[in-house]
C-alpha cells in the first residue's frame, strides 16, 4: 500500500486508521527542514499540520501524489507548486470550527474581565490586587467578525444569543450573515463601532497585512482585538504600537507573524495580551475529528479517489 508520512503530533487515530488501512506510516522526529526533505522523498501521501512544505521539497519527492492538510489553513503549501506537480491538497473541513470559537471567546472574555492581569496582580501583591484596573461587561456591548465563515458563524449565537451583544459581521464572500448579526459593507465600521473585534478570514494575498496602523486607529480606546486566524494578516509591528501607546485596549493572540514567537516580543510582555502558540484547536474533541478525518482523506484517496475538503 501507500507509505505516508505524518509530519507533525496528532491524535493516535490518525495513525491507528492509516496502519489498520494497510498503510505503512512514517513519522518526523524533529520539525527540521533536513528531516522532512529525507523522509519526503519516498512518500506517497503526507499528513501535515502547519509545517511548511517548500515548492522543491514537493518536486524532489517523486512518488508524492497527496497531502491532507490537518485542519483547513493551507497557507503553509505552495498551491500552485501542488497543482502544477499534481499532487492533491485535501483540508478537514469544520473539524476544529468549535473549538477555535470558544478559544477567541474565551480570549475575549478573559481580557474583558482583565482575567490573566489581575491573576497576576493577586499572587504579587496580594487581595490588593481587587483594587486594581476595572474589568468591563460584555453584554450588550458591540462585536465585530472579520470573516463568517465556519468559525465566525458559531461565534455569532455565543456573542447574540449568550449575552445580548450586538453583532456586526464584514465578508465580501457572503450575502446574508447568520441569524442574530448584521452584514455590513464598509470594513472600516467593524473598527469603529466594535468593542471587540475577532479576526477569522483565511491567510492570502489580499488578506496579508490587511489590518495595520490605519485599522487600529480607528479603534476605540477600550476596544480588544481578537486573532485565531492567521498571523500575518495583522502588521504586527503596528498592533504593538497599538497596544503600547493605548490606541486599544488589548489583544488575545492565538497566532502571530512568525511561529513560534519570538522569546524578546513585546507581546509576552504586556499585562493586557494574551498569547497562546497557535492553541485554539487543540481540544480533545478537536484533535480526534480532525486526525480522522485527515487520515480518511488519505485511505479514500489511495481506494477510490474519494475524499473531502479537496482545495488542489
Amino acid at each position: 500500500m501507500a507509505k505516508i508520512l505524518i509530519t507533525e503530533t496528532i491524535h493516535p487515530i490518525g495513525a491507528e486508521k492509516l496502519k489498520a488501512a494497510g498503510h505503512e506510516v512514517v513519522t518526523m522526529e524533529t520539525r527540521s527542514e533536513t528531516e522532512l526533505r529525507e523522509k519526503m522523498k519516498d512518500a506517497d501521501g503526507m499528513l501535515v499540520r502547519i509545517l511548511p512544505i517548500p515548492a522543491d521539497a514537493m518536486e524532489q519527492a517523486k512518488n508524492l501524489k497527496i497531502i491532507s492538510k490537518h485542519g483547513v489553513g493551507v497557507d503553509n503549501f505552495d498551491l500552485d507548486a501542488a497543482k502544477r506537480l499534481g499532487i492533491w491538497i485535501t483540508t478537514a473541513p469544520d473539524a476544529n470550527s468549535l473549538s477555535v470559537a470558544e478559544h477567541a471567546f474565551a480570549m475575549l472574555m478573559s481580557l474583558a474581565k482583565n482575567i490573566p492581569a489581575v491573576s497576576e496582580a493577586y499572587r504579587k501583591i496580594g487581595f490588593a490586587a481587587k483594587n486594581g484596573v476595572e474589568g468591563a461587561e460584555i453584554s450588550g456591548k458591540t462585536l465585530g467578525i472579520i470573516g463568517c465563515g465556519r468559525i465566525g458563524s458559531r461565534i455569532v449565537p455565543m456573542a447574540a444569543k449568550g449575552f445580548g451583544m450586538r453583532v456586526l459581521v464584514y465578508d465580501p464572500y457572503i450575502k446574508k450573515a447568520p441569524e442574530g448579526a448584521t452584514l455590513v459593507s464598509d470594513r472600516d465600521l467593524i473598527f469603529k463601532e466594535s468593542d471587540f473585534i475577532s479576526l477569522h478570514c483565511p491567510l492570502n494575498g489580499e488578506t496579508r497585512h490587511s489590518v495595520g496602523e490605519h485599522e487600529f486607529s480607528l479603534m476605540k480606546k477600550t476596544a480588544v482585538f481578537i486573532n485565531c486566524a492567521r498571523g500575518p494578516i495583522v502588521d504586527e509591528a503596528a498592533l504593538i504600537r497599538a497596544l503600547q501607546n493605548g490606541t486599544i485596549a488589548g489583544a488575545g493572540l492565538d497566532v502571530t507573524e512568525r511561529e513560534p514567537l519570538e522569546p524578546e516580543s513585546p507581546l509576552f510582555v504586556m499585562p493586557n495580551v494574551i498569547v497562546t502558540p497557535h492553541y485554539a484547536p487543540t481540544t480533545r474533541e478537536a484533535a480526534f475529528r480532525v486526525a480522522d478525518i485527515a487520515a480518511e482523506n488519505l485511505i479514500g484517496f489511495f481506494r477510490d479517489g474519494s475524499v473531502i475538503g479537496r482545495i488542489v
